[in-house]
């Protein structure tokens, strides 16, 4: 860590996400996932525009193959883009590995990841970056501020709007408000989610983006995804 400079650094910090910020379907996470490790941290300051095209971007991280690599995340995000599109198979591992190689986070395409947080680590409970910042909540207090604007701008000036908003994650919540602080959330699916919409978009908090008995179950994404079609102008 200590063999990163101040310019490595802030363009770690200021990495924003993967794909077309003008998309149809935005996913606001918690942090940038991935190795802390210095010689991945170097590839992402040195090879990484602050948005980048995510299958391109892993091409310069060894044994990474976005036809075969698959987190619970990619992967649930590509079910909900075919649901909501109304893909017949939108639940098969075979169509969302599919999706997620070929169109996911794509630079021209429909999707866009970004995070509250920037810097990647491999759990959330981790606190790789002690050189950088005193604890995690010296990190939050600075980086926060500035990212809840970022993410505000992004949204505000994007054209055309996006039309469905998921932001996963139930601990970064109140984060998630912060930056759509011009809609009014309410509770959905039995108090599981909560969601908000404008003229534009349909914007939905979840929990984190995972499978399992209480995490994401075909029939809770079908839930989540009926619900945004119902409110969308889509």
């Amino acid at each position: 860590m200590s063999e990163l400079t101040v310019a490595q650094i802030d363009k770690l910090l200021s990495f924003r996400g993967y794909g077309n910020p003008n998309g149809k379907f935005w996913f606001v996470g918690m942090e940038e996932g991935g190795s802390s490790d210095f010689e991945h941290l170097r590839i992402r300051a040195e090879k990484f525009e602050p948005v980048e095209d995510l299958a391109e971007s892993h091409k310069n991280f060894v044994g990474h193959d976005m036809a075969r690599l698959s987190t619970s995340t990619w992967r649930l995000m590509s079910s909900i883009v075919g649901r909501i599109q109304g893909v017949q198979n939108w639940w098969d591992t075979e169509f969302a590995r599919s999706y997620q190689s070929r169109c996911l986070g794509r630079r021209d395409g429909e999707t866009y990841l970004t995070e509250i947080l920037p810097l990647p680590k491999k759990r959330i409970n981790d606190w790789p970056y002690r050189k950088l910042f005193d604890s995690p909540v010296d990190y939050r207090n600075s980086v926060l501020p500035d990212r809840r604007k970022v993410l505000r701008f992004e949204y505000q000036s994007a054209t055309p709007k996006h039309k469905f908003v998921f932001c996963y994650g139930k601990s970064f919540w109140d984060e998630h408000r912060a930056v759509f602080d011009f809609v009014e959330f309410r509770p959905g699916v039995d108090g599981q989610v909560e969601w908000a919409s404008n003229a534009d978009s349909v914007i939905i908090l979840t929990k984190f983006f995972d499978y399992g008995p209480t995490g994401f179950t075909q029939q809770f994404v079908n839930r989540v995804c009926e619900l945004a079609l119902l409110n969308s102008n889509d």
